[in-house]
């Protein structure tokens, strides 16, 4: 078999040779997600190490409920960061897909152990279903072209031995890919048009879109960082605790999130005890998964944490998760109006109102509303406590927002886009004492029309007309003056 192409070290964002240098991948080190059109989440999602972006479109919906921790400035819609990793993205795409392929594969993978890194080729579409073993040193680098869709079924995994790393893992998809319900997967997808994330699916890589929709359900995705290019692999640092709330009678799920390290990893829990349920709570030992439902006492429950990766690398550190009763919650409700008609001439300032309220038994602590401006607006001013950054409105209470009545209204002054179009706006508001997040975001569409033909009045086509039929006598004079 070939050696692989010296080449694929380009990857590395930072070691290409001369005849590669016009790669240039940087800035998608930065992305654990990145979308064409839109990002969508549901569930408790964690991003870990890496931030979100979609460009051209603008929309980004569902964090909250799922949080990005470790990232450089966590979301991006279409704003400079998220444009320039598109470029990125397109061309590592085309410098993947262009790799001479040392391997012809086809149909599905699961159940097969490669011991050999290249560029595994398959012409048309690919799944995985099973154990799928990859297996390399941790400057081994492993790219998969892949004609047409990739699938990964239910619970399938991708596993990485002899101490290779996800950072070094590349899959290059000609249409969409769907990561099953409960799968583990390893690598940075890159693909033209979709990837989709399954319910509770873990992501040890990046999902990136180049045209289409980056979708998330209750994930756990760790950015694995730049490509390993010396022999050492990266160090297991630490992890990040599940969520710290939990309420009685309510499904609670969560993830332990490593930080460095090699997967796949391994959990556990060392000491202490999980909360008691029904159904009862436990620590998925591969993907770092804890679930259950709270019953009985309310207390804060205190139990340790171990992280093991591939590396013979470990980690461990004490949770807590704090039960409360389900009348010890706030119910927080956002609404968003604008201009009514919701139609503004294009670079005209005018106001969004936002108003927050809690109409649950508990005061919500910790308010913050998050308002991502549309691409092509721009932030003029808001009221207090409210402050703009990277168009993105962050408003922090200061106090807490009182049970049952508790209210409060933000205005947020912007100049509309120089360009015609459609600009949704959308605002979430979360909180840390534990609340409904049904009614958590709220969306305002305002129109941007295109310029407009002046419409002309009675004179205004009279005069018209008379001056055409002069200009008709006029060419006639003129024929009969040179005849």
């Amino acid at each position: 078999m070939k050696k692989l192409n010296p080449l694929l070290l380009c990857i590395a964002f930072s070691v290409c040779p001369a005849a590669a240098q016009s790669v240039n991948l940087h800035s998608l080190v930065n992305f654990a997600a990145l979308a064409g059109s839109t990002l969508t989440n549901t569930g408790p999602t964690i991003v870990n190490n890496g931030d979100i972006g979609v460009s051209p479109g603008t929309a980004i919906t569902g964090f909250p409920p799922g949080t990005v921790v470790g990232g450089v400035t966590h979301i991006h819609s279409n704003d400079g960061p998220a444009a320039t990793a598109q470029g990125d993205l397109t061309t590592a795409y085309g410098y993947l897909a262009g790799l001479p392929a040392t391997t012809i594969v086809a149909g599905d993978l699961g159940g097969q152990t490669l011991i050999l890194p290249g560029v595994y080729k398959s012409t048309s579409s690919l799944g995985i279903t099973g154990v799928l073993t990859l297996n390399g040193t941790a400057n081994s680098v492993y790219v998969f072209q892949i004609a047409s869709a990739l699938t990964t079924a239910t619970g399938s995994q991708v596993v990485l031995t002899g101490g290779l790393t996800a950072a070094n893992v590349f899959w290059q998809v000609g249409s969409s890919a769907t990561l099953g319900t409960y799968s583990i997967f390893n690598g940075t997808i890159m693909a033209q048009a979709s990837v989709s994330v399954a319910t509770g699916a873990v992501l040890n890589g990046r999902a990136l879109a180049r045209t289409g929709a980056v979708t998330m359900d209750t994930n756990s995705m760790v950015n694995p960082g730049a490509v390993v290019t010396g022999p050492v692999p990266p160090v297991l640092s630490g992890f990040t605790c599940p969520v710290g709330t939990a309420l009685v009678g309510v499904a609670y799920n969560s993830f332990v999130v490593p930080t460095g390290g090699t997967a796949p990893y391994a959990f556990s829990v060392t000491s202490g005890s999980l909360p008691p349920g029904t159904p009862a709570f436990s620590l998925n030992a591969s993907s770092g998964d804890l679930t259950g439902t709270p019953t009985g006492v309310t207390a804060p429950y205190i139990f340790g944490v171990r992280v093991t990766d591939s590396a013979s690398g470990s980690a461990s550190a004490s949770c807590t998760i704090n039960v409360t009763a389900p009348t010890d919650q706030a119910i927080l409700a956002i609404t968003k109006s604008g201009p009514t008609p919701p139609t503004v001439p294009a670079n005209t300032n005018f106001s969004y109102t936002i108003v927050v309220t809690n109409t649950g038994p508990s005061p919500a602590n910790n308010v913050t509303v998050t308002d991502i401006l549309p691409a092509g607006t721009t932030f003029v001013s808001a009221t207090s406590p409210c402050a703009a950054a990277l168009g993105i409105v962050t408003c922090n209470l200061t106090t807490p927002l009182a049970a049952v009545t508790g209210s409060a209204t933000f205005t947020v002054v912007v100049t509309s886009p120089n360009s015609s179009g459609s600009f949704d706006n959308t605002a979430t508001v979360v909180s840390t004492t534990p609340s409904n997040t049904a009614n958590s975001h709220s969306t305002y569409t305002v129109a941007v029309p295109g310029p407009s033909v002046p419409a002309l009045s009675t004179w205004g086509l009279a005069v018209l007309a008379l001056l055409l039929l002069l200009a008709g006598y006029a060419a006639r004079f003129g024929r009969k003056a040179q005849a």
